[in-house]
């Protein structure tokens, strides 16, 4: 099997018979990682390069899919915003402005529905097909040797970004308006750019993740029943447009997402990757068999500090819980960072290779 072929197995229950080990992911690389450890990466590597850094150094170090962003349909003005004592911040759809003298973000600024107004009166849907097509086809001939998984921006996360978290718990228990007209907003947003892509290219990109961080480590940042009264009806609008174009929907959030886990399938959902914080691998092979989980490779402690040891004894009982049932990914919880040790993320995938391949 190639990358692709091992990835998108896991999501179909004859293809799933026949997988020869467990695929890899990774979200991404940091650069800085990258900038660190390329050399030592690079050496001795006599394979195709994409001459990439983004793909080739995932590649080499032997994960099988990593995230990839496709071009959007939807482009914005930045709009000028008060913020009082005669000062102004740039800011465009998601309410945040460039910190001055930095490539940081500030924000968010999205304080009224005059500003959100404002946004949505500078928005402009684009016909991108020709470059979103160039993208995907691109990623069709690296998909064999690491499968770009496709990632869009979803809904949550955006919201309380654009307003700051402290306007964003005040609307949030008022479920004022503006709080709804956000939701609203970025759904529209969201369901704009995954049309452009399927009208564009049709279902070969296959598997799409909505990007959405909905929990902190030991904790959700929104309980079940207001995400399901709030979110749901958007996503599952937003799902049946990704199953229809015969293609595979996942989520992405950081924390430990447990107990949202059975709205999250209502929603349409089919996988999710992430699992850091204290989420427990027997409790969702046990309670959620046919949900496809990805990640939960300890990136707190045992990633970046452990001792050889240390990282293949984590390996090795992740697989002992989730490789028979076939619906697992192994891969760091979230991102490759610069504190993680080369030599760590080698033994990582040594051990993953060693562990998870089936008779």
């Amino acid at each position: 099997m190639n990358c692709y072929e091992r990835y998108v197995a896991v999501y179909d229950d004859n293809k799933r018979k026949k997988l020869d080990r467990v695929p890899t992911h990774v979200q991404y690389i940091r650069e800085k990682f990258i900038d660190i450890n390329k050399e030592s990466v690079l050496k001795g590597y006599n394979g195709n390069l994409f001459n990439d850094p983004y793909f080739d150094i995932p590649m080499i170090l032997g994960f099988d899919s990593i995230f990839a962003s496709f071009p959007k349909s939807v482009k914005f003005k930045s709009i000028k915003v008060d913020i009082g004592e005669g000062n102004y911040v740039k800011i465009r759809e998601d309410g945040e402005a460039i910190k001055h003298k930095t490539s940081y973000y500030e924000g968010g600024y999205i304080k009224s529905l005059d500003i959100l107004n404002e946004l949505r009166a500078n928005l402009k849907i684009v016909e991108n097909y020709k470059l979103i097509n160039k993208t995907i086809i691109r990623y069709e001939k690296i998909s064999p040797y690491i499968f770009p998984v496709l990632q869009i921006d979803g809904i949550f996360d955006r919201v309380w970004k654009s307003m700051g978290m402290a306007d964003f718990s005040h609307h949030f228990k008022k479920n004022s308006k503006l709080y709804r007209e956000l939701i609203k907003f970025y759904a529209h947003l969201t369901q704009t750019n995954l049309e452009g892509l399927i009208n564009a290219t049709g279902k070969r990109g296959k598997v799409v993740t909505l990007l959405d961080d909905v929990a902190y480590k030991g904790r959700l940042m929104i309980s079940p029943k207001r995400w399901e009264q709030d979110f749901m009806p958007y996503y599952k609008k937003i799902n049946s447009i990704i199953s229809n174009a015969d293609m595979i929907s996942q989520i992405h959030t950081d924390g430990d997402a447990t107990e949202l886990i059975p709205s999250l399938i209502e929603a349409g959902f089919r996988g999710l990757q992430g699992f850091e914080g204290g989420c427990d691998p027997t409790y969702m092979n046990e309670n959620h068999p046919d949900f496809v989980i990805i990640g939960f490779g300890d990136v707190s402690y045992t990633l970046p500090y452990g001792t050889s040891d240390q990282i293949e004894l984590h390996v090795k009982e992740l697989l002992d819980v989730l490789k028979e049932n076939r619906h697992f990914i192994l891969g760091p919880s979230t991102v490759i960072f610069k504190e993680i040790p080369l030599k760590n993320v080698r033994k990582f995938i040594t051990a993953a290779r060693n562990y998870s391949k089936y008779n």
